[in-house]
């Protein structure tokens, strides 16, 4: 006989609405499943389904009211968030020329628990009508089942445990306006779309480290209270280590950054190994109240460009409580104006990079300098940078001498000492060897009444290897040449080109 797939339904279809409830003594279930993935047969001799099992299989399951998924489907969203809402069936079968042949259908759950197993016989005319045979047993099992989906009978999701606590929402917003905060301190929220993954949380101090508690999840195995991550300060301000518990509860080690007081990134990986990000919002406490737009402290300084998509290199001082930053180039084809957002900041080291986010702009050119952190005493450096702007004039400003010292104040080797004339104004700028390679950033100088007598001509800029460790947290860096194209020209000619790289940037606070 050949059991077509017509067939195959009507029969299906007869088992089912003639059946017994003595058909159902068992007390086996499938109704706490909504989904069942069923694998398409592959054999060594590059045939595909060749007995049709997995199209018996499909079908079967399909009347009986599941939702099939196979290699071509794509995982539904619910699937995501609860897995446990899917079965796998697993098809084997004999192969004897002659006798009885037999087909064993398997289901198994999220946990890798066997949840139906059966196995049907068959002896026919040919192989094929061995496996009819075989199968149309098997379908007359699961018939029996009379499968109605039921989300009650859902199993859970046998995940790694967390720490559980004792905290609410209320409990955490009674500590957040108790005392002093961190900047990392508050209850957060994810963006909420359909079928998403969905997180509301509060950070909280805990001894030196902080820890965040769930208290609204759409994720079935996330309970409230749980400990979804935790954070431990780094030794840039604003950025933290942080082990971050996946959606089943494994850990995962990366690093927090708080973009402003209330936005927090989390670094991920997705699936498929590649990097993402997770953004939450803070929601309480709320920030404080902006001052008017005509009170607002101004201040400048300069930049550079550190790649041509709008990544620049200043001064974290420079931006520190900005609410506005402006970013001005001037080229030979005019001077542009664009708004920016602060991305990093170091501010023990006093590095900071911001980019670009005005439409706008459309990209520079190639960087035509390399970063170093190669450099000696004596080396001939200069600076291009906007000293008193107010003042001088918002012409770039350029200054040269040499590198004095590979140390700061009290031997703080993170700084050169320089001879290269700085002002209010220049902090942030580059500092460039003879070759045209920046080796640091023109930071400070040093404060005649501070030390108490008089100075000329010592100054201070941190060096670039503080820079390049900010830089290459970021995905999007892209290192610029390995040799600085202009190494050969002299001083002037330099200038020429660099100049189109320095920006002045102004600051509202």
């Amino acid at each position: 006989m050949t059991l077509n797939i017509k067939t195959l339904r009507y029969i299906i279809a007869l088992l089912t609405i003639y059946s017994q409830p003595i058909f159902c003594q068992s007390n086996m279930s499938l109704d706490g499943y909504k989904y069942v993935f069923v694998p398409t047969l592959k054999y060594s001799d590059g045939e595909i389904d060749k007995w049709k099992l997995s199209k018996y299989a499909n079908v079967s399951f399909s009347s009986m009211g599941f939702i099939v998924l196979t290699e071509q489907s794509s995982a539904p969203e619910e699937i995501k968030n609860d897995p446990c809402l899917l079965i796998k069936c697993e098809l084997t079968h004999s192969n004897v020329i002659t006798g009885v042949n037999t087909v064993t259908l398997i289901l198994k759950n999220c946990n890798n628990n066997i949840v139906f197993n059966e196995t049907g016989g068959g002896m026919g005319f040919s192989l094929q009508d061995d496996y009819n045979q075989a199968f149309l047993k098997i379908a007359k099992k699961l018939a029996k089942l009379e499968y109605s989906f039921n989300s009650r009978l859902t199993p859970e999701l046998n995940l790694p445990q967390v720490e559980k606590t004792t905290e609410t929402e209320q409990s955490i917003r009674s500590y957040l306006m108790s005392g002093d905060l961190d900047i990392l301190e508050g209850i957060y929220k994810s963006s909420q779309g359909e079928g998403m993954p969905y997180y509301k949380f509060g950070i909280i101090r805990n001894g030196d480290k902080f820890k965040a508690i769930i208290l609204e999840c759409n994720q079935k195995h996330w309970k409230l209270g749980e400990v979804k991550a935790y954070f431990e300060k780094s030794s840039m301000n604003d950025i933290y280590s942080a082990k971050w518990y996946m959606g089943n509860k494994t850990p995962f080690e990366t690093f927090a950054i708080m973009d402003n007081y209330a936005l927090l990134t989390i670094e991920l990986k997705d699936q498929n190994g590649n990097n993402r990000q997770e953004k939450f919002l803070k929601m309480f406490p709320p920030a404080l109240e902006k001052r008017p737009r005509n009170e607002q402290a101004k201040v400048s300084g300069s930049g550079f460009f550190v790649n041509s998509d709008g990544l620049i290199a200043t001064n974290a001082h420079l931006i520190d409580a900005a609410s506005n930053i402006t970013v001005v180039v001037s080229t030979e084809i005019g001077t542009f104006e664009y708004n920016a957002k602060v991305l990093l900041t170091d501010k023990n080291n006093d590095v900071a990079l911001v980019k670009i986010i005005d439409e706008k702009f459309k990209g520079m050119s190639p960087i035509p300098y390399e970063i170093s952190d190669k450099s000696d005493i004596g080396e001939s450096v200069f600076t291009i940078g906007f000293p008193l702007n107010d003042i001088m004039g918002t012409n770039f400003k350029v200054t040269n001498g040499i590198i004095s010292s590979k140390s700061g104040i009290g031997d703080d080797i993170r700084y050169y000492q320089i001879t290269v004339p700085l002002q209010p104004g220049n902090s942030g700028g580059p500092l460039f060897n003879k070759s045209g390679t920046i080796i640091g950033i023109t930071t400070a100088k040093l404060n005649e009444e501070v030390v108490g007598t008089q100075i000329e001509n010592v100054n201070y800029a941190i060096k670039a290897t503080y820079l390049l460790n900010l830089c290459n947290m970021l995905p999007e860096y892209q290192k610029g040449n390995s040799k600085s194209s202009i190494a050969e020209k002299e001083l002037k000619e330099q200038v020429k080109i660099l100049k189109n790289y320095v920006c002045l940037i102004k600051v509202e606070q």
